[in-house]
């Protein structure tokens, strides 16, 4: 599974009112899925698209990543603060 990030454009596949796949960019990340503004579409599925609101919820492993956005690599104390973080919570 590829790991997402905010920005990054994906193909995803149709879905309810959706006739054909569709591409987008990524608004928000969840634990698996990932909210996707919608940007590019079949004119077909114009309506549909409509009636999503421009944005569609879909599965990250349904998601193609079509271009990511630049990443950046965690420091090592970025990491140790996230897992002290985590512990705690448990």
């Amino acid at each position: 599974m590829a790991d997402f990030e905010i920005g990054d454009i994906v193909k995803g596949k149709k879905f309810g009112p959706l006739e054909h796949e569709f591409s987008g960019v990524v608004e928000k990340v969840y634990t698996n899925s990932i909210m996707v503004s919608i940007q590019d579409f079949d004119p077909s599925d114009k309506s549909g698209v409509n009636e999503l609101n421009g944005r569609a919820v879909i599965r990250q492993k349904e998601a193609k990543m079509v271009k990511a956005v630049p990443r950046e690599e965690k420091k090592d104390d970025e990491e140790t603060a996230e897992d002290a973080k985590s512990s705690k919570k448990s």
